[in-house]
């Protein structure tokens, strides 16, 4: 697995939990707490989250629910006004299967032979220039309604995740699948194929194309 990040780092989130699992999130938000950024705030929270939990997509949820609740305490939020809130799309990797938690305005893409699938929703409109109004955001409110979306990946698959949709020019971090240890998983029939390698070739084309992307 090799992993890109593009502009700020400040914005990402890339950890190793264990020999088989990461950790990858991208935020960005308004307002400060306690003198803090909410998206540093909670991108912070949220390793904090996995470094005593359980690993799995309903760990994921939990994690973004606490940071949720982390920033609406925290911030002199209520339900007139709201000082601060952060979008956040994050990703939970076990093996092959991710696990995406996606709210506000970043955003997700999977490319896969030749093709840009978006997982993600953007839950923003337009405003002033530059200033999305959010729908959803975490620190908004002190509920979450939050749902876990669930894949698999393949050899040459690659993941973006990005501090607003593209193409727009956004920080984005970027992870490529290269699949398991051969030895822990069986090699389906005819692994080795033309049009598999090919597959594997053009997603390697797109994941650099997409790094170029300013």
């Amino acid at each position: 697995m090799t992993v890109a990040v593009s502009g700020d780092r400040g914005c990402c989130l890339s950890q190793q939990l264990a020999a088989d699992s990461y950790l990858f999130a991208v935020a960005t938000g308004f307002g400060r707490i306690d003198g803090e950024a909410a998206a540093p705030l909670a991108l912070g929270r949220l390793r904090r989250e996995f470094e005593r939990r359980a690993r799995s997509g309903h760990a994921l949820k939990r994690a973004v629910t606490r940071v949720n609740d982390e920033l609406h305490a925290r911030s002199a939020s209520h339900e007139d006004y709201v000082t601060a809130g952060a979008s956040m799309t994050a990703v939970l990797l076990i093996r092959e299967r991710a696990y995406l938690a996606h709210i506000g305005s970043t955003a997700g893409y999977l490319v896969r032979g030749g093709s840009v699938v978006a997982l993600t929703k953007n839950e923003a409109f337009d405003g002033e220039p530059g200033l999305p109004v959010l729908m959803r955001a975490l620190g908004l409110t002190r509920t979450l309604d939050l749902a876990i979306s669930a894949f698999a990946l393949v050899p040459g698959d690659a993941l973006v995740l990005a501090e607003r949709p593209l193409p727009a020019s956004a920080e984005r971090l970027v992870i490529r699948f290269s699949g398991v240890e051969v030895s822990q998983v069986p090699a389906p029939a005819k692994a080795h194929t033309a049009p598999s390698i090919l597959t594997a070739v053009l997603a390697t084309v797109l994941f650099y194309a997409m790094l170029a992307i300013r």
